[in-house]
């Protein structure tokens, strides 16, 4: 977890504590756990519970995050095969494809375990880092795996996979 998104969290739970340990003069409102009731500061009573004031800071601070994410890039197609023979598999298919995408493309459609192999010779379509699952992302990502080209077997935990990297924009 982020030193900021401590920060937040834990701002948030101070005001709501500092906000409930006023005293309600309503029973009813006393029933309910402080964590449920409307942070009540001095007189004026807020429509929102420190619950969702949480809520709400962690929900901003992941938009925010979000939206200033790496504008890296990468267009990408793989086969995917899982099993113990997995690995073997695509070593040789690997020496098959050499650099021809279209032998790429009809392996995928042919022998690829995930949906995108039959429907579109494995084609992922483009994405931005952290969109896939570790080991997939940091393949694609790595400088050193040239575009255009077939890298792998990559072993994630769907299964094995060779990954043909389409088209990479990286901004630093």
């Amino acid at each position: 977890m982020s030193s900021s998104l401590r920060y937040y969290i834990a701002l948030a739970f101070t005001i709501a504590f500092a906000a409930c340990s006023e005293t309600a003069s309503d029973s009813r409102a006393q029933a309910k756990p402080f964590y449920l009731r409307d942070i009540q500061i001095g007189d004026v009573k807020l429509p929102i519970t420190p619950v969702t004031l949480v809520t709400m800071l962690i929900s901003f601070f992941f938009i925010i995050r979000g939206a200033g994410g790496s504008k890296s890039t990468v267009t990408a197609s793989h086969i995917l095969l899982d099993g113990d023979k997995a690995k073997d598999k695509l070593d040789t298919m690997k020496k098959e494809i050499k650099q021809d995408y279209n032998k790429f493309t009809a392996f995928a459609k042919q022998h690829s375990k995930c949906p995108s192999g039959k429907a579109a010779g494995g084609k992922l379509g483009t994405f931005r880092p952290g969109q896939m699952v570790p080991p997939f992302d940091k393949a694609v990502f790595d400088k050193e795996n040239k575009v255009g080209t077939c890298i792998g077997p990559i072993q994630t935990n769907f299964g094995w996979h060779l990954i043909w990297i389409e088209d990479r924009n990286l901004v630093e």
